[in-house]
């Protein structure tokens, strides 16, 4: 019960925003930072056979989920074939009440916008493998484009391919055993969700 506890308090707790992510949000004219995730890399994260990065039931549930929109989790493959969340039910894209997109965003409107997002699913999600967005990476704000889609067959939630392996895994210099936070803001008018890897080895303030 306590290693439980312990697990819930790592994916609630608050976290300071690294500075480099910030920055970088506001270089892109962007809402502030939201955590999405924490974890240590293991190494088939940076197997580039493997090809991807596994986000954790926990992490989606409580910080991905609410930081998609309808559109966006039908893109990923996270809503089921009647279009419900497969992970626990949000208030809607964002990372939290006070953190409002500049220049507005992507939401899923009247019933009919909703029957055309839960259709579109298919195509755009499973057909075509996921929602493609761009992860930076540390305070030298390596830039890849990765796919964000969910796994049937294992159950599990990925940011893969695209440029994952060669980018990711082995120019960024991230390291097997180093611990890694995911944080994730919108872009500018546009209002396209983009990701941030900080290195906890880097200065918190970095």
């Amino acid at each position: 019960m306590k290693s439980k506890g312990k697990k819930v308090d790592e994916i609630h707790r608050p976290r300071m925003i690294p500075r480099w992510v910030m920055e970088l949000a506001e270089q892109e004219k962007g809402t502030d930072p939201c955590f999405i995730m924490a974890k240590k890399l293991t190494e088939s994260d940076l197997n580039p056979w493997q090809n991807r990065l596994i986000i954790h039931a926990g992490f989606v549930n409580a910080h991905l989920i609410p930081f998609l929109s309808d559109e966006e989790k039908a893109a990923a493959s996270l809503l089921d074939d009647d279009g419900r969340k497969r992970m626990k039910p949000s208030s809607g894209a964002g990372c939290s009440k006070k953190m409002k997109l500049a220049g507005g965003g992507v939401e899923a409107g009247a019933a009919e916008e909703k029957e055309k997002i839960i259709k579109k699913k298919k195509e755009v999600g499973r057909m075509h493998g996921g929602l493609r967005v761009p992860v930076y990476v540390g305070a030298n704000k390596w830039k890849a484009f990765v796919v964000l889609t969910h796994w049937d067959s294992s159950n599990r939630t990925v940011l893969k391919g695209g440029e994952y392996s060669r980018y990711l895994a082995r120019w960024s210099g991230i390291k097997k055993g180093e611990e890694v936070e995911l944080w994730g803001f919108r872009q500018g008018e546009s209002g396209r969700p983009c990701f941030a890897l900080h290195r906890k080895g880097d200065a918190e303030g970095n």
